[in-house]
């Protein structure tokens, strides 16, 4: 069955950013250099990080052996709303309704938007600015790595998950401080929204704003960050999966949360071995690399 983190990262693929999480991650936990996957539900499952040798070695995987640049840190203010493929934004003119029961919106809310979609499903993105955005130039290290480790993973004690669910490794994230999503089945549905006084558009949410949500079919998911933390809402890298026989692809499907949208196959890698059978991994890129704004722009910040 399709889930709702299935439908979010689908619609949310209109976006350059990299895949869209319907379960926002600490930046603790995901940052860029991590290596992990995404279950079923499109949960996020660390593994290691690269530059860090003491997790690397915990699964007998190796230090990449070239060097990786970080790029320079972005903090985009101008971050507004992102909606799915095929939803409508209407800011202006949305009603209360008797006491509120249209919209499921306080009286509180100065600022009140609608959202909505002629299409069978539908995804909604919030966020506080700044949007954080940290990463490293370059894929080739990164693959070059993965082919080096690509034997330990898989036969290693997490590669039965990594034969169902694939692997995910980051070079890039975009985080905030607060952040509130939703996604929904029903081509008649509708996404209440609002925002306290000192809202005075979409383009710049502080995240001091007052937030309210409203009526959603399947409910909206607020979750602020802790002291020292982010939340992480896109995240770009490589996405590799097991590639399977053409007998077996009929009856095999991959969920966009477990890495089967982005860019088409670029590489593959064969995996063989002493009494083992040969499998093939296919990579697929998500994001676009530094120095590409997509549909925001950004502040740089001084520091690396």
């Amino acid at each position: 069955m399709t889930t709702l983190a299935d439908i979010y990262t689908e619609r949310m693929k209109c976006h350059p950013f990299g895949l869209a999480l319907y379960h926002p991650v600490s930046s603790r936990d995901l940052r860029p250099g991590c290596v992990g996957f995404f279950d079923s539900l499109g949960c996020w499952t660390p593994i290691a990080h690269l530059e860090h040798s003491e997790s690397l070695s915990k699964f007998g995987l190796r230090f990449p052996t070239q060097s990786l640049t970080v790029a320079r840190t972005e903090r985009i203010k101008n971050w507004a709303p992102k909606v799915g493929t095929e939803v409508q934004e209407r800011a202006g003119g949305v009603e209360l309704g008797a006491n509120g029961l249209a919209t499921g919106l306080p009286v509180d809310a100065s600022l009140r938007v609608e959202y909505g979609t002629s299409a069978d499903t539908g995804a909604v993105l919030i966020t506080a600015a700044p949007v954080t955005r940290n990463g490293y130039h370059y894929q080739a290290p990164f693959k070059e790595w993965v082919k080096s480790n690509a034997r330990a993973l898989l036969h290693g004690p997490l590669g039965a998950d990594i034969k169902e669910y694939g692997l995910f490794v980051a070079t890039q994230t975009y985080a905030t401080e607060k952040v509130a999503l939703t996604a929904w089945r029903n081509a008649k549905s509708k996404a209440y929204f609002g925002f306290g006084v000192g809202a005075t558009g979409l383009g710049e949410l502080s995240p001091n704003v007052q937030w309210y949500t409203g009526h959603s079919e399947s409910g909206w998911n607020v979750h602020e960050a802790e002291p020292g933390e982010l939340k992480v809402v896109f995240v770009g890298g490589l996405a590799y999966r097991r590639l399977w026989p053409l007998s077996n692809q009929l009856h095999r499907t991959s969920s966009p949360s477990r890495g089967s949208g982005g860019t088409s196959v670029e590489d593959r890698i064969l995996v063989t071995g002493p009494e083992t059978e040969p499998l093939e991994l296919g990579c697929k890129v998500w994001g676009m690399p530094f120095g590409d704004s997509g549909d925001c722009g950004s502040d740089e910040d001084a520091s690396d």
